[in-house]
Order: C-alpha cells, then sequence, then structure tokens
C-alpha cells in the first residue's frame, strides 16, 4: 500500500500551480506525481517531479512551439527541487510502445493528483509490464553485459589497475540489478534508485548481500592482500559467483531459455551485435 505523503506549503504552491496549467490541458489530462516520492523512495534530497499528460492542441502559441522543439514543456520552479513536465497523450504513448525503462518507470510508479484518474490508470496498467518478447529481448542484452563486465574487465584489478576494476565492478552491479527488474517483466528506474528497485524483487533479495559485500570490500581494488589469489579478491569472488545465482533464479522465474545457460554466446550474439533494446 503506498504511503500517504505530505507536501511543504512551498511545494503545495507548486502543485497548485500545475493543478491550473493541466486544467487548461483538455478533459483527459492529468496532473501525476512521479519519481521517487511517487515510488515511495524519497529522501531528504528528493526534490518534487510532476508530469503533467494532456492535449498539446491546447497549449498557447509559445507553449506549443517550445514543445515541438523537444517534445516535452518543462517548467521548474526556479530552485531545481520542483517541476513539472507536460507530455501530449497522443504522443507519450507513442514514445512509451518503444518500451524506454526510464519512462516507463515513471508512469508504472506514478501517482495521480489531479484530473482524469482513467488516463492515468489506462497508463499505468499498460505499461507498468513489458510484454514477454520486449522483456526476454531486453532481458539477453543485460545478461551478456553483465557476463562481459565481470570476465575481463572485472579481471582488470591482476594487472593494477584500479581505475578500470572499480568501473567494472559498478558496471556489473548495474546490469545485474536491471536484471533483477527486467527479470520479473519491470522496468527499472534512473541510475540513482536502480538499486533500491532492484533489491526489491525476488533475485534482487537474493543478490543483494552480494553487492553489499563488494562495496564492503571494494578497497582490497587499491589495496590488494599479498596472500591471496587475485579471483579471491572480495569484489571479484562476490560479484562472480553471482552468475550460477542469476541462472538458477531466471528458470525459477519461468524464463526457461538456452541463453541463459551460454552466458559467452549470448554476449557475442545478442549483445555485441546490437545496441541496447
Amino acid at each position: 500500500m503506498k504511503e500517504e505523503i505530505h507536501f511543504s506549503p512551498e511545494d503545495q504552491q507548486f502543485i497548485n500551480r500545475a493543478t491550473d496549467f493541466c486544467q487548461r490541458m483538455g478533459e483527459h489530462a492529468v496532473l501525476m506525481l512521479v519519481g521517487s516520492r511517487a515510488a515511495n523512495f524519497a529522501d531528504e534530497w528528493s526534490d518534487l517531479d510532476l508530469c503533467v499528460i494532456g492535449d498539446k492542441q491546447c497549449l498557447s502559441d509559445e507553449d506549443r512551439r517550445s514543445y515541438e522543439q523537444c517534445q516535452q514543456l518543462f517548467v521548474d520552479r526556479g530552485d531545481y527541487e520542483a517541476h513539472w513536465s507536460f507530455f501530449d497523450e497522443g504522443d507519450l504513448r507513442a514514445w512509451l510502445e518503444t518500451w524506454p525503462n526510464e519512462m516507463l518507470w515513471l508512469i508504472a510508479t506514478s501517482q495521480a493528483l489531479y484530473g482524469c484518474s482513467t488516463t492515468a490508470e489506462e497508463l499505468k496498467q499498460r505499461y507498468r509490464l513489458y510484454p514477454p518478447p520486449v522483456a526476454e529481448d531486453k532481458l539477453k542484452w543485460l545478461f551478456g553485459k553483465y557476463y562481459y563486465s565481470q570476465r575481463g574487465p572485472l579481471a582488470m584489478a591482476a594487472r593494477s589497475h584500479a581505475e578500470m576494476a572499480f568501473v567494472a565492478a559498478g558496471n556489473v552491479i548495474e546490469y545485474l540489478c536491471k536484471i533483477c527488474c527486467v527479470a520479473e517483466g519491470q522496468p527499472f528506474p534512473y541510475s540513482k534508485w536502480l538499486i533500491e528497485a532492484a533489491k526489491r524483487t525476488q533475485l534482487g533479495a537474493i543478490v543483494y548481500p552480494s553487492i553489499q559485500r563488494t562495496v564492503d570490500g571494494i578497497g582490497e581494488f587499491l589495496t590488494p592482500p599479498a596472500d591471496r589469489d587475485w579471483r579471491d579478491w572480495v569484489p571479484v569472488k562476490e560479484l562472480r559467483a553471482t552468475l550460477p545465482i542469476v541462472q538458477n533464479q531466471l528458470k525459477a522465474l519461468g524464463w526457461s531459455c538456452d541463453w541463459i545457460d551460454n552466458p559467452e554466446r549470448t554476449y557475442f550474439e545478442e549483445t555485441v551485435r546490437r545496441p541496447a533494446p
């Protein structure tokens, strides 16, 4: 169940401004809270993210010109801590049919504040999960990137390339977290909330302790233990140990696909040959 959200007087004033704007955007227009506050991920640093979905024909001439330049109308309060984005409903639906990960997450976790609740619910129901073929397409690509990042790039730690090892460890964690979400058909958020979203999934709950141990032991890239082979350094050992866990849990989630047991082939056939889906 969603927690009740409380707004400061300053934020409520900005919401009122967005509501006034939404009222002019057609009978099916809706004002939604999006981002970390809507997803119950908020902390003291979280800003106020709003989204207005309506009819671009209702925009003023000046606003329509701005909208046509970048396919959204962005309005900031002036302090970078509160803003809304306007999207034409038809344009937004066309974009969402390309299954853009982060925008899907914003819609899937949104909360309607004002306007046509039917519009909000239809969007959330349609785009809260990927269709299975879309999910598998994304999952295969991510699985290849995850596998590759924990092999060669992570092995750079043995060559005293600590900087590259840090990058590789971060990449493994990033792709692992995205796999956790997509494995359940869910879109994943932008990077700052990726781990938070992943650890709330079935696979994420299992691999999150490995991520924690990796972070706790990351200093071994800078001060390598003299009494252990590099493969037994905590970040390398922990991240590589997640592979059989991921393979088994993907199968437990219903992904009975040949590519799960052939990660190297998946990398070369799926990840190398095409851009991120």
